[in-house]
C-alpha cells in the first residue's frame, strides 16, 4: 500500500465523563472539513487529527507530504480551543464549534 498517513495528537485526553460531548464536538467539526478528520478513541480519550494521501503510481514528493501535514496541524490548532473549552470550561459542543467557526 502506497499511502501516507499523518496524525496530529491533541495534547490532552478527553476525560471519560466528557467523551460524549467531545464526540459531538468532533462530529460537528468534521462536517465540511475538506482535508482530513478528527478521531476520538472512546477507550482512553485520545483525540487526534488525521490527514492522508494515496500516492500509488506517483513519486512521494516533499510537496505532497507538506500538503498533508500543514492542513492537519493548522486544523488541530484552529479547533483546539474549542476542545479545551469542552474539557475544562463546560462549554457545549455546539457553543465550542460556533465560537470557532463563527
Amino acid at each position: 500500500m502506497e499511502q501516507f498517513i499523518f496524525y496530529v495528537m491533541c495534547p490532552v485526553k478527553a476525560p471519560e465523563e466528557k467523551r460524549l460531548a467531545v464526540a459531538e464536538f468532533i462530529a460537528r467539526a468534521n462536517y465540511g472539513l475538506r482535508i482530513g478528520n478528527f478521531e476520538l478513541d472512546f477507550s482512553d480519550g485520545e483525540v487526534r487529527y488525521k490527514s492522508s494521501l494515496d500516492f500509488e503510481g506517483v513519486l512521494l514528493e516533499p510537496q505532497l507530504i507538506r500538503n498533508a501535514i500543514y492542513p492537519a496541524a493548522q486544523t488541530m490548532n484552529h479547533y483546539l480551543p474549542g476542545l479545551m473549552g469542552i474539557i475544562y470550561a463546560n462549554k457545549t459542543p455546539e457553543e465550542a464549534v460556533a465560537e470557532i467557526e463563527g
